[in-house]
């Protein structure tokens, strides 16, 4: 067993809001050597006068992912973590016939997302949450140990940092990305909310990065007083190949704090994020772009196509495990398709990134080198 880290962020002292959710994430786990998995949804809500959101949050409806449709889900659980935040677990098993590639999305969506400072209309937008994992790899998805409450509200104008610690049984690998906050119908590939930007795109200060093999999380520095939501995906990986995709949806506040000293605000970073790959392979999937990367794993170069549905100029960037840039290939002639060869027969094995700039989006593909 190894440790990694991730995150969950949720709020230590909110207004009395009522039924509103805060954040979670959905666990899948394989019950035996059988097709059947316990799937646990993991939902942190904020209570009022003792009456927690779940009362009126039970059951929810789960999107199985396998075509069988939305099943109610009961509440098995609910754990009081402050006077103002409950963590609710809700339970079942579901057994899949194991047919096409093996590969399921469970999801789910709730009413009542917290209002935060960088998404439009939060309140009438769902909490959106799904797990991506393959069937025909024997394996318990990672499982979160947290949150710690006492750093989930930070001061404005400080460097905010984020630790979350997670387990996994089978010693498997964690990345971690950033991305955009999502919507999404049962059995349908779901979507970037369009209105939402990055706590930091609020007033387009400072940089908000993630550590892809640690998971911590860095806010430097929060210059905006508020409420802010964001999300991160988390890939697991054995062998080379993906075998599970989990997205966190994350609240956390920003708050004046009286006699604190303010921080060196770094420049303006736009966020390196990732689109969320909804299948177990190489490639992304957007509403109005694709990227895609082959072969993976590569002994010689790896082939990246992008299609756009309209023409835009593109950079392809090769970058080692730490982050380094090792070579980048800037395209000066707008298209609606790019396909560009990156590495070499050279380059040593390994791990790598290969990250794909286009229409003020980013895109990080991870890849090995044999």
């Amino acid at each position: 067993m190894k440790k990694i880290i991730t995150f969950l962020l949720i709020l230590s002292a909110f207004p009395a809001w009522a039924t509103h959710l805060l954040g979670g994430y959905i666990q899948v786990k394989r019950v035996a050597t059988s097709l059947t998995f316990e799937i646990t949804v993991n939902l942190y809500m904020n209570d009022i006068a003792g009456q927690s959101s779940a009362e009126q949050t039970d059951p929810i409806p789960l999107c199985m992912g396998d075509g069988s449709g939305i099943r109610q889900v009961r509440r098995v659980a609910k754990i009081r973590i402050t006077n103002e935040i409950s963590l609710n677990t809700y339970q079942v098993q579901h057994t899949y016939n194991g047919t096409g590639s093996g590969s399921y999305t469970v999801s789910m969506q709730l009413p009542n997302r917290s209002l935060v400072n960088n998404l439009p209309n939060a309140i009438q937008t769902p909490l959106y949450l799904e797990t991506t994992f393959s069937s025909t790899a024997t394996n318990d998805l990672p499982v979160f140990q947290g949150p710690d409450f006492s750093n989930l509200t930070v001061p404005v104008n400080q460097k905010a940092v984020y630790n979350f610690q997670t387990t996994d049984i089978e010693g498997d690998s964690i990345a971690h990305y950033l991305i955009r906050l999502r919507n999404g119908e049962c059995q349908k590939n779901s979507q970037q909310l369009s209105d939402y930007v990055f706590p930091n795109d609020v007033t387009r200060k400072g940089t908000f990065k993630i550590d892809m093999k640690t998971g911590q999380l860095t806010w430097d520095a929060p210059t905006q007083v508020g409420t802010y939501d964001f999300a991160i995906v988390a890939e697991e990986w054995r062998n080379g190949q993906r075998i599970s995709a989990t997205l966190f949806d994350l609240v956390t506040r920003v708050r004046d704090e009286p006699g604190s000293n303010p921080g060196l605000i770094p420049p303006y970073e736009p966020v390196l994020e990732r689109g969320l790959l909804t299948a177990l392979e190489n490639r992304i999937d957007e509403l109005n772009l694709s990227v895609t990367v082959a072969p993976n794993p590569s002994s010689s170069r790896f082939q990246v196509v992008l299609k756009s549905h309209k023409p835009t100029t593109a950079t392809f960037q090769l970058l080692n495990s730490q982050g380094k840039i090792i070579q980048e290939v800037m395209t000066s002639k707008a298209a609606l398709e790019h396909e560009q060869a990156i590495g070499s027969e050279q380059l040593a094995p390994g791990l790598y990134l290969i990250r794909t700039s286009a229409l003020g989006r980013s895109y990080t593909n991870k890849v090995v080198k044999k």
